[in-house]
């Protein structure tokens, strides 16, 4: 163990700190080094929370887990043996169950489960172990045993003690394991003379198995009585046998008597009573009727159930009763009295104090039996107690529960009774808004300018009321379990240019500030669900707008942390305001649904209250974590830690392998993070914090001959923005260097100016490795951009094609075939799918280049319709493009729609750029 452990050097414990993702699990996960006390590294805030011990607190009192178990050497070393055995082995999991102890004293039961790894930074073996709370568990095992043993303790009793003959044999090897001492009389021989012969051998004197044996006739659920003369002892026996288990082996037991014994009558008739008192599940006591606290006689489990010994019974209590209750005790005295009136058995429930001091309830009969009626002439009370506790623990747990869901219920029935009232006002809001646009703009046909004007706001308002229909409806799937995650490739920089493309004229509007960065993100594509993920970070941003008054600041980061598990990465999306803030009291309720804060800053704000709650259920179903942190005038932060699985990326092209490049950034962490990934690119990468001291560098650097080949330039810094650095630069050194201007704002106005002052291209934050490794390809291959035409329409391939358009409803298909006819394409259209059917069928081969397929219709569905298409004997029936249009717009409707043969899925309300690109990329 020592050798394993030892000759390893580590940093100190000090340095070492536990990774935010970690640090928010419910879990306790701990790290040590592998040395002789195994040196504590860090634990999360779960584990701290578990022993009831500040980190500050542990860090002080305990260097190592042996300091730790110190009370527990006996689970420490156990500890040590496992992971020496797991360092030995080729498994490095290690999995036991060990005591963990709390500060204040005493321990609860938890399993240590983890693994050791090599630590390339620190060159050393370092053990990871999270510990899961079984003491329940552990404590529910305790009890099963002890119950076991107190049965098994009953059972050879019984035996021992039987008036007849027991033996117990082997049912496979015919060996007697077993024989009760009246089975020795009988056979007149003792008991060492005949365990392990064969039972054939000693009771009936015969060299081979009876053939009359009936073993195959046993069984473990009822008992086989026979009669049997043996010769061997001259005697008939009436006989009772069963299959059981004895110290696991399959085994006969037989109990027998001689049929002709009167002493064995008298003596069947005792044990049968004896045998109904131990089959009652409790105790029994005689009480002295004349001051009803005098313990007469006691049997049964009378001293288990009061937590007593004999001894402790007859000298700390001096054979009294006063382990009733004091509360109850005068109650049970009266009870008595009254049985001893009425002459009726009476049944009542009552608490009895254990010597350890554990309050029992139990279920105690009383009947008074008088002297006269007496063996021995003294008039006392005979009372059966049975343990009751755990059955009223559970009903009063069941009881509670029902209360707890009484109330739960009735808060969750306030809460959508107040949530629809809500949406009643919210949607009203833009429904009005909409059908008074239209009245305006039909009274205003003739003003294209109003027209204009009405149609703008027509169309916000239905975006915004589609926006709460759909959160309504995404809360619905979350609660019937129907919600499915997808797995497909994702592009982090294209999934931030989106969610950023929305935002930014939701910030825009109200003048926020929008800060956009990337901090350290090494593999930029990942496997994961894009619409959910991307829906997530919507939520939070989308609420941080909300929240945040006109000239706030708004940020998101995305963070990539080292991950221990191979081809994972970890992953932090930190969206932080400095707007409204929550109070303490509202954080813990901010993912419940139909939950808003109570503030009348708030009142005339949008919103379902659903948003956050969708947001929980998506990261939980992702397994990830988030965190909320918000003060109450001060802003909000929410953090989402999630694991991907990452794609590994071609290694960066030698043609950049040490050029270096200047990072001039006001903020730290975007300089760190750039030059970060430079050096995954092979460049050097350098950095300030200024554009006056970028001069100053670039100059030196010059005068060095040592030019930096690209410098990457922050638009917005303070005292020196960056088209003013761009000047100074140009001016100073003209324009061999090129400079690549970065900002997380629109550029698009300032792009005209910032040329002319000699900045050379743009790229847009958050900084990606890919984008750098794009800019500085392109001039160092130095060949000219030339822009193909970004203005190409669609409609200019699909004008002339002729499509199938098939939907029932008049209003829908009306919409549709005009908005499709705009882009020059030929439009059939049928209500149903049996119409469509026959349309398709009557037209030549290839006359459609496509279909377009509503889902719910009357006579034939839409996937009716294209199953009973694609089954057709024509050529162009397997080929042509089918895409359905529903409002049907869920994961499980898409795979409806692929099965059925469709080859794309189109939600309502339509999108008809999203269309047009489906049609380009299926039809031409």
């Amino acid at each position: 163990m020592e050798t394993i452990f030892s000759g390893q050097e580590c940093p100190n414990r000090a340095a070492a700190t536990c990774p935010a993702a970690i640090n928010t699990l419910r879990t306790s996960v701990i790290s040590c080094r592998l040395d002789e006390g195994l040196t504590f590294l860090w634990g999360n805030a779960s584990f701290f929370k578990a022993i009831h011990c500040p980190a500050q607190d542990y860090h002080r009192l305990y260097a190592d887990l042996r300091q730790y178990y110190a009370g527990y050497p006996e689970d420490f070393e156990r500890i040590r043996r496992v992971l020496s055995e797991a360092l030995d082995g080729a498994e490095s999991q290690i999995d036991l169950t060990v005591r963990l102890p709390i500060k204040e004293g005493g321990f609860f039961w938890a399993q240590l489960s983890g693994s050791v790894f090599e630590d390339r930074d620190a060159g050393c073996r370092l053990f990871r172990g999270e510990f899961t709370d079984v003491d329940a568990l552990v404590a529910e095992k305790e009890e099963l045993d002890r119950l076991y043993r107190q049965r098994q303790q009953y059972f050879n009793w019984m035996l021992d003690t039987y008036i007849g003959n027991v033996y117990i044999s082997d049912m496979d090897t015919y060996e007697l394991l077993y024989l009760n001492e009246n089975s020795c009389k009988t056979l007149g021989k003792t008991s060492a003379q005949v365990l392990g012969r064969k039972c054939y051998e000693v009771i009936q004197g015969r060299t081979t198995p009876c053939p009359f044996c009936t073993n195959d006739r046993l069984r473990q659920d009822a008992d086989y009585d026979w009669e049997f003369y043996n010769p061997l002892l001259q005697k008939t026996f009436m006989i009772k046998n069963r299959e059981i288990s004895w110290a696991g082996r399959r085994a006969r037991i037989e109990l027998s008597h001689d049929g002709q014994s009167p002493e064995y009558k008298l003596a069947k008739k005792d044990q049968e009573m004896k045998a109904i008192v131990r089959a009652i599940p409790g105790g029994f006591a005689r009480v002295d009727a004349q001051d009803m606290r005098t313990v007469l006689w006691y049997g049964g489990d009378f001293l288990n159930l009061i937590g007593y010994t004999k001894e402790e019974f007859e000298q700390e209590l001096h054979g009294k009763c006063t382990y009733v209750h004091p509360d109850d005790i005068e109650r049970a005295a009266k009870i008595m009295a009254d049985s001893r009136e009425t002459g009726k058995k009476t049944v009542v429930e009552g608490r009895i104090l254990t010597r350890d001091g554990t309050v029992k309830i139990l279920t105690m009969t009383y009947t008074y039996v008088s002297a006269e009626d007496s063996w021995d002439g003294i008039a006392s009370f005979y009372s059966a107690g049975i343990d009751v506790t755990r059955e009223r623990a559970e009903q009063d747990r069941q009881r509670r529960a029902l209360e707890d869901a009484y109330q739960a219920a009735r808060v969750a029935n306030d809460a959508k009774t107040n949530f629809l009232s809500s949406m009643s006002h919210d949607i009203r809001t833009p429904m009005n808004a909409i059908m008074g646009m239209s009245v305006i703009a039909q009274a205003n046909l003739g003003n294209p300018e109003k027209l204009t004007d009405c149609l703008g706001k027509i169309s916000t308002s239905s975006r915004h009321l589609l926006g709460l229909i759909n959160e309504v409806l995404d809360m619905s799937r979350i609660e019937s379990g129907k919600i499915d995650l997808s797995s497909e490739l994702v592009s982090l920089p294209e999934l931030m240019d989106e969610v950023i493309g929305i935002c930014r004229p939701l910030a825009s509007q109200k003048c926020h500030h929008l800060f956009i960065s990337a901090d350290h993100v090494r593999h930029e594509k990942v496997v994961t669900d894009q619409n959910r993920l991307q829906q997530v970070l919507m939520n939070l941003l989308s609420n941080a707008v909300k929240y945040t008054p006109d000239g706030g600041i708004i940020s998101l980061r995305i963070r990539e942390l080292p991950s221990i598990v191979p081809g994972r990465g970890q992953y932090e999306f930190i969206v932080s305001d400095n707007g409204i803030g929550m109070t303490e009291e509202f954080v813990p309720h901010i993912f419940e649904p139909f939950t808003r804060a109570e503030d009348s800053r708030i009142s005339k704000i949008q919103g379902t209250g659903l948003g956050m709650t969708i947001t929980e259920n998506i990261v939980r179903m992702m397994n990830g974590t988030i965190e909320v942190k918000s003060r109450l005038g001060e802003g909000s932060q929410f953090i989402f830690a999630v694991s991907f699985e990452v794609c590994e990326e071609e290694p960066s092209s030698q043609e950049l392998a040490g050029l270096p490049v200047l990072v001039v950034d006001d903020d730290p962490v975007v300089c760190e993070s750039a030059a970060e990934l430079l050096k995954d690119l092979g460049m050097r990468g350098d950095w300030v914090l200024s554009g006056r001291e970028a001069v100053v560098r670039i100059e030196a650097a010059h005068n060095r001959r040592e030019d930096y080949y690209f410098v990457i330039l922050d638009w917005q810094m303070p005292d020196m923005d960056g088209l003013d650095t761009v000047r100074a630069i140009r001016e100073k050194l003209g324009s061999d260097v090129p400079i690549i201007i970065i900002s997380a704002y629109d550029y698009s106005e300032i792009e005209e100016e910032f040329l002319k002052a000699g900045a050379d291209a743009f790229i847009a934050k958050p900084l990606f490795k890919s984008r750098m490794a794009c800019a500085f390809h392109k001039f160092r291959r130095d060949n000219p951009v030339e822009l193909s035409s970004q203005n190409e329409q669609t409609p200019s391939v699909l004008a002339g094609k002729r499509i199938l358009l098939v939907e029932d409803n008049e209003l829908n298909l009306e919409i549709a075939a005009e908005l499709l006819q705009m882009q020059g394409i030929l439009v059939d259209t049928a209500e149903n799918g049996q119409e469509a059917l026959e349309k398709f069928k009557a037209s030549g081969i290839r006359e459609y280049s496509g279909i377009l397929m509503d889902i719910q219709m009357p006579v034939m569905d839409g996937y009716q319709a294209t199953k009973a298409i694609r089954a057709l004997p024509r050529v162009d029936a397997r080929e042509i493009p089918i895409i359905a249009l529903t409002a049907n717009a869920f994961a499980a409707d898409l795979g409806k729609a692929h099965s059925s043969g469709m080859n794309h899925h189109i939600a309502k309300p339509i999108d008809m750029q999203v269309l047009l690109e489906a049609l380009g990329r299926l039809m031409v």
